[in-house]
């Protein structure tokens, strides 16, 4: 940890020195003695690290040594920030005197270091680089596992629990074993299987936390399973919630997961949920204890899930360690297959630990193989995992291991949004420039190796590829939060487990669950809040939030509305990510936010017209999340990447210069606005997602798309509004992989020029958008497509409420012979004139078909006369009523977000459709 952080610090030096001439003219030697004062010391922490192991003392050097660097980063960090805001010489002299004399406390305590290293033996490294001497991030092309890449030797398991599923008997069905043994791996197999699919009319995941409580559980099964609003069940007590999952129950036969149970209670509460419940409905319930099962029917014999054999253990480690080989065994070398044995052996048959050694190994030369074999202290037995884990952890590269012990401030089982994830590393400092690529990307590919590594699971892929939403399971969830405490990089306060609300000796802290008060230094670094909206009311604890000057993320996102914006706001100048839900007060942020001078994410996109025009004075901005903000007339960011939601106002003409702009969402309302997108969008030449938004009578007309010098860099269009005369857009970007249109009014068929973007994997219409009464996709089109919806707008806020039908008048779609060879899934919803479905059946790839308030005459040539067409699609879903969750065929409604990886886009879409996200 010492290692990384010093880097951190050493890079922030020698960067102040080559690029701010001005900034440090008469303390440059003094910075330079301390960048080269540090880096000297550098040299020894591997050894220390070695050593700290074992050795107590050299641990707390290593301590220190961390706790200076922060120092350092401080004093460097404040220094810039009065030189900035310093206007006159007598200002810059004294912010000059104040580096120089915290320079000189740092060199005392960097000669009490110094002295300490000969007293405890800690020699200098002569290498210097990573952990085994190991690559950073490996350039290769990834390609995403399949749904069941980590499931090996588990037919017999999975051919026994089907034929409890589907078979009469028990209503609750236990799968019990281990913490990394698999449950949660076969349960999804299961959930996902054609089997289970087509015998359960509607199918629910719910990952259960330690957290959790029982109210809370059921509020989210009551969402669910009945298709209500989380806001009309606060006032409902338990027993009345029971009932209402109850009465759901009878009327449908349902598939519910509860992955993950710890405790007792719950499955108590599973009784009442299912009494009078007799229409063949099961809840497959996952825990690593035998009581939580056998008090959820006692009467039923929990499934003992066993470890994997050596011959299992042995493929699963193969298959892990070489991803892209067809038959690792026959291809390794007999001296690397004995290593391997070696290696399995010590897993004890976990397959959490197999599949993270193997991410470990891949790569890798026989001969680091043996080093690893050698290096782990196999002899603690019942640890084997956690040995692995540490081994992983230490074989990444200094500033991965810092982007990886970020996981610990999400509770269990928490949905992380890459994204977000991602812009509080950046804010941190935690991931190196590369070249021309923007720390973003980098930041993309960490997470990539992350999950290829096994030390991250991912929920949800974008239709790019990149990872959307992630997480990490329990076991890799306790090691981080041990080794981020023991190295006092994030501490965790959560009121529920008991734990202490103060972090002291920690730069970050957790909350988890609101307290009435924070204990934390005055260097805190990180602050993110989880907790329920009913805690927010007037605690002290906001108006300690504010005071920490040294903060760089505050997140309060999570936790809903603040009563006030404490005035202290305006004293946190170092901040490089600020988050906010909303405010009761509706007031505003101070001007003084201008003076923020380090500022890179604001997201601040559920609070109206509080955002003072001073923030667009602050040139780190990188990304700029709001409601319809308007910024000034002229604007010049350099460094802004994302700037979400904004309108042209009333500004007769506008000068935005915004370079390197990667994603761009823009309302217009006014004829002349349709000038300015223009002129603004020449400019734009790397812009990977554009979402424009028509209004007030304005259409959306963009004739010259193929000139703009976005075209061969985008890759997600959104346009909702209509176009003034059918197919306005020339060209579309080559690149897309994502396209949504909303309203368009089209008049000619879309499909022709759509079909010609080879790249396309995501294809949704809804309300609006075409007119005509025939539809074709050719041969040789939509080579990548995926999913595709054809749907009403539906709003999640409104559940459900029908916006409009995207193709009311269409009547004749025909889908020709290699059309579409990788389509998956397909929703359609409201051609209610449609006569008759395309014929599918050289569309093998076909998984799931929705039909949704379509006519009954085509419903009954579907399901009779037109059969043959779609014999092959193994989950179908049709019916008249009016969409997701009111059709007694549905299924699916509320896909599941699961605790393990490679969940696909088209299982969440269902969720999606008429959500504002950001790509």
């Amino acid at each position: 940890m010492a290692e990384a952080v010093l880097s951190l610090v050493l890079t922030k030096l020698s960067d102040l020195v080559t690029y701010e001439v001005q900034l440090v003219r008469g303390v440059k030697d003094k910075v330079r003695w301390l960048e080269s004062e540090l880096c000297w010391i550098k040299g020894f922490l591997k050894d220390a690290d070695a050593k700290g192991k074992t050795d107590e003392m050299v641990k707390y050097w290593a301590i220190d040594v961390t706790e200076v660097a922060y120092q350092a980063e401080a004093t460097i960090d404040t220094f810039v920030v009065k030189v900035r805001q310093s206007s006159g010489i007598i200002n810059r002299l004294k912010a000059r005197c104040y580096v120089s004399k915290e320079i000189s406390k740092i060199k005392e305590r960097l000669n009490n270091i110094k002295d300490r290293i000969i007293v405890y033996g800690i020699q200098r490294s002569r290498e210097d680089g990573d952990a085994l001497n190991l690559m950073p991030v490996r350039r290769r092309h990834f390609r995403p596992p399949p749904d069941d890449a980590d499931v090996v030797g588990r037919f017999n398991d999975e051919k026994i629990l089907l034929e409890r599923l589907l078979k009469k008997g028990s209503c609750v069905i236990s799968i019990v074993g281990l913490g990394g043994i698999g449950k949660t791996a076969l349960a999804r197999k299961l959930y996902r299987s054609n089997a289970v699919n087509n015998h359960f009319q509607k199918r629910i995941w719910l990952t259960v936390s330690q957290e959790n409580s029982v109210k809370g559980l059921l509020k989210m099964m009551l969402v669910k399973v009945g298709g209500v609003g989380n806001n009309n069940l606060d006032s409902l007590e338990e027993l009345e919630l029971i009932d209402k999952i109850n009465d759901s129950l009878r009327t449908q036969r349902f598939l519910i997961v509860l992955d993950d149970i710890w405790r007792e209670d719950v499955c108590i509460w599973m009784k009442e949920i299912f009494r009078n419940v007799n229409n063949g409905s099961r809840v497959l319930i996952t825990t690593r204890f035998l009581n939580v099962a056998k008090r959820a029917d006692p009467t039923s014999t929990a499934y003992k899930l066993r470890v994997l054999n050596e011959d299992e253990s042995l493929e699963l480690l193969l298959k892990k360690a070489f991803p892209h080989d067809e038959n690792p065994k026959a291809n390794c070398s007999s001296e690397l297959l004995d290593i391997c044995c070696c290696l399995m052996r010590k897993c004890g048959g976990l397959p959490l630990a197999l599949v993270v050694l193997g991410g470990l190994l891949e790569d890798k030369a026989p001969v680091e193989w043996s080093r690893v074999l050698e290096t782990m202290n196999w002899e603690r037995e019942g640890r084997e995992c956690q040995e692995i884990l540490a081994l992983s952890y230490e074989d990444l590269p200094h500033y991965m291991k810092l982007c990886f012990l970020y996981f610990s401030a999400y509770p269990e089982d928490y949905e992380i949004y890459g994204t977000e994830l991602i812009r509080n590393w950046v804010a941190e400092g935690f991931i190196p420039q590369e070249g021309n690529k923007t720390m973003e990307e980098t930041g993309e590919a960490i997470l990539k190796e992350l999950a290829q590594r096994s030390l991250i699971h991912v929920n949800e892929r974008k239709s790019n590829g990149n990872v959307k939403i992630c997480g990490v399971h329990d076991l890799v969830r306790d090691f981080v939060i041990s080794t981020a405490d023991k190295d006092r990089f994030l501490k965790v306060c959560s009121a529920e487990n008991h734990q202490p609300i103060s972090a002291s000796l920690s730069h970050r802290v957790a909350i988890h669950n609101l307290a009435d008060k924070i204990d934390a230094r005055h260097e805190l670094r990180t602050l993110m809040v989880f907790g329920p909206v009913s805690f927010v009311w007037d605690r002290p604890i906001y108006s300690a939030m504010f005071r920490f000057q040294f903060l760089r993320v505050l997140d309060l996102t999570r936790v809903g509305p603040l009563a006030r914006l404490p005035k202290e706001i305006k004293l946190m100048i170092h901040l490089r990510c600020l988050r906010l839900y909303a405010v009761i007060d509706d007031s505003s942020l101070p001007s003084s936010i201008g003076n923020f001078q380090f500022l890179q994410t604001i997201d601040i996109k559920y609070l109206p017209n509080i955002l003072p025009f001073t923030i667009w004075k602050i040139k780190t901005l990188r990304h700029v999340l709001l409601t319809w903000e308007t910024p000034p007339q002229s604007v010049k960011l350099e460094d802004l990447l994302t700037l979400n939601s904004v309108t042209f106002g009333s500004h007769e003409t506008i000068n935005w210069s915004f370079p390197n702009l990667r994603k761009f969402k823009v309302l217009i309302n006014k004829e002349h606005h349709r000038a300015k997108l223009t002129q603004l969008l020449n400019e734009l030449r790397h812009l990977i997602s554009l979402h424009i938004k028509a209004e007030g009578g304005c259409h959306i007309e963009i004739k010259t798309t193929k000139d703009f010098p976005f075209h061969n860099t985008l890759q997600s269009l959104t346009l909702h509004g209509p176009w003034p005369m059918g197919n306005a857009i020339s060209e579309f970007p080559i690149y897309l992989t994502k396209i949504e249109l909303c309203g368009s009014e089209l008049k000619e068929d879309p499909m022709p020029k759509l079909e010609m973007l080879q790249h396309l994997v995501t294809v949704k219409f809804f309300a609006s958008v075409y007119f005509g009464k025939t539809m074709v996709c050719s041969a040789g089109g939509f080579l990548m497509l995926e999913s595709l919806f054809i749907a009403n707008w539906y709003d999640k806020k409104l559940m459900g409420v029908r916006m409009g039908e995207a193709m009311p008048n269409l009547e004749e779609w025909s889908i020709e012979e290699g059309a579409m060879p990788k389509l998956t899934f397909l929703r359609l919803t409201s051609c209610e004139k449609l006569k008759m479905l395309p014929d599918f059946r050289h569309v093998m790839s076909l998984q799931k078909l929705e039909l949704y308030c379509m006519s009954k005459e085509l419903i009954r040539r579907t399901r009779r006369e037109d059969s043959h067409k779609i014999r092959h699609v193994p989950k179908i879903c049709l019916c008249t009523g009016r969409g997701p969750g009111t059709c007694r065929d549905d299924t699916d409604e509320g896909e599941f977000s699961d605790a393990g990886e490679g969940i696909s886009t088209v299982e969440k879409d269902d969720e999606e459709v008429g959500a504002e996200e950001e790509d």
